[in-house]
């Protein structure tokens, strides 16, 4: 019967996805181009949405069978919000040509994170703490990104482990799910990508993820779970906002140098050093294919959250 909760969910989100990318590319709903190929590929975005419909009849669906909790409900209706701030974001562009400013992207996030976290722990200090904890790891899912399947494919390998870590609670069911929504968004975006996930998918990746998560209140697993995030912190603060805090999203110069042989190297920044951890690991190895470096990122990943599984002893060897 638990199957159900990972196969249900994957095989709606597959078939959404799917007439997504055929109606986006016939109506031309925002496309966005895949800037690291020669042939400069026109992909849908926004993806997220459809993630976002397939998790509310999900929800709904197992709350007519067994009932919905409360805090479901708030973490459903938080989603919600992330996911159509980032799919503001997607559209606008359409007829703006402009993206959502960041503080007008932020300061919601932040207050409805705060929000939820008022609503489950019931306390204001605490609420606040558990806002900013959802708020900052939700919104790292949409910095560690920028190359086919690199955001999604973290994100995969981070909410695979907040289901490990929550077997056993009665959130487990829906860690399930988020995973193969996750998984079908993945077939989709890996190289070359189809489509991509837009910050409708980022946001909602983020804030399932870390809402699961804050709903078990644990201090314990809040902790150790913010130490899988580490090269998203590197990659951001370290590497982003030290050397390249005009433009940390980097959509003012393109962010790599597609080669004659097609690989990716360092662009020439007029000899300034402008880094993301991707760049890092150009820098490291050289040149190389755009799927070459994601994997490379998500083997850190991975490792990553393996490390801090043993140190803090949530499985042994």
């Amino acid at each position: 019967m638990d199957l159900i909760y990972f196969f249900a969910p994957l095989i709606l989100c597959l078939i959404g996805i799917y007439f997504f990318d055929k109606i986006s590319r016939k109506k031309n709903f925002v496309l966005g181009t895949d800037i690291n190929k020669k042939t400069l590929n026109k992909t849908p975005e926004a993806t997220g949405l459809i993630l976002l419909i397939v998790l509310w009849v999900f929800v709904l669906g197992k709350g007519l069978i067994d009932g919905i909790e409360l805090n479901i409900l708030y973490w459903l209706g938080m989603v919600t919000v992330f996911s159509l701030v980032g799919f503001i974001d997607d559209t606008r562009t359409k007829w703006t040509k402009k993206e959502l400013g960041w503080g007008k992207r932020a300061v919601p996030i932040l207050l409805l994170s705060v929000l939820f976290g008022f609503l489950v722990s019931g306390e204001i200090i605490s609420g606040i703490l558990l806002g900013i904890f959802v708020a900052v790891f939700s919104s790292f899912h949409n910095t560690f990104a920028g190359l086919n399947g690199w955001e999604v494919g973290s994100s995969y390998i981070i909410a695979l482990i907040a289901a490990f870590l929550l077997i056993g609670t009665m959130l487990f069911v829906y860690s399930v799910a988020v995973s193969a929504l996750i998984l079908a968004l993945l077939v989709f975006n890996i190289y070359p990508a189809k489509v991509f996930p837009g910050d409708s998918g980022t946001l909602f990746m983020g804030s399932t993820i870390t809402g699961l998560i804050a709903l078990t209140l644990n201090k314990e697993l809040l902790f150790l779970f913010s130490f899988f995030y580490l090269p998203h912190l590197i990659d951001f603060l370290f590497l982003k906002m030290l050397t390249n805090p005009e433009d940390p999203t980097q959509i003012k110069i393109k962010p790599y140098k597609l080669l004659e042989n097609g690989k990716l190297g360092m662009p020439d920044y007029k000899g300034k050093k402008r880094y993301d951890f991707a760049k890092l690991i150009i820098r490291i190895f050289g040149p190389l294919k755009e799927w070459q470096i994601v994997l490379i990122n998500w083997i850190v990943v991975g490792l990553n959250c393996f490390i801090w599984l043993i140190v803090f002893n949530a499985i042994t060897l």
